[in-house]
């Protein structure tokens, strides 16, 4: 294997240690929230570095989209917990979220020779990937405006974009298996 290919699984990995940063330190602490914050900036700068590395490098690879993949299902995981934990997501779009990433995974797995055609769902995965994005961003916002005193009224909001990233996720699989 070469350093580069490890460089770039790595930067991907990366990303199951800094979930558990994240749902550990995302509490109403401000020092413990920044922490959390910061461990979220970083895997986004993960998840953007280790796929934009391995085309540069050219040592991208079904085996690195798993890897990618992996850090990916470990930070949302995280998240999902850490704001469940909070009263921040209903019980029921959680437990979609995380049955979700868990089928999606298998599915990759089960169905290994689709993965050459997967870039054909991008634009499914790409939508959950950002109401993801989006359902964090008001997730930490709304523990960052508890913490300091201020008023949030981001409930409806993350909701909304917890169920649409999970609208987007199972069109993703359902997508995925129809793949020819």
């Amino acid at each position: 294997m070469t350093r580069s290919r490890v460089l770039v699984n790595s930067l991907s990995l990366s990303r199951i240690a800094l979930a558990m940063i994240f749902v550990i330190c995302f509490q109403r602490d401000p020092l413990l929230l920044s922490a959390a914050i910061g461990s979220w900036a970083l895997a986004l700068l993960t998840d953007v570095l280790d796929g934009f590395l391995a085309r540069r490098l050219g040592v991208a690879s079904i085996h690195g989209r798993m890897w990618d993949s992996l850090g990916d299902k470990a930070f949302y995981v995280a998240v999902i917990i850490a704001f469940n934990a909070h009263g921040f997501l209903g019980v029921l779009v959680s437990w979609g979220l995380l049955v979700r990433e868990v089928a999606l995974y298998i599915t990759r797995v089960l169905f290994i020779e689709k993965l050459p055609l997967i870039e054909r769902i991008r634009p499914w995965t790409n939508w959950h990937g950002y109401f993801m994005y989006a359902t964090i961003a008001l997730g930490v916002w709304r523990m960052y405006a508890i913490t300091h005193g201020g008023a949030s009224s981001l409930h409806p909001y993350m909701q909304a974009s917890a169920y649409a990233a999970l609208a987007f996720g199972i069109a993703s699989i359902v997508h995925f298996l129809r793949l020819r």
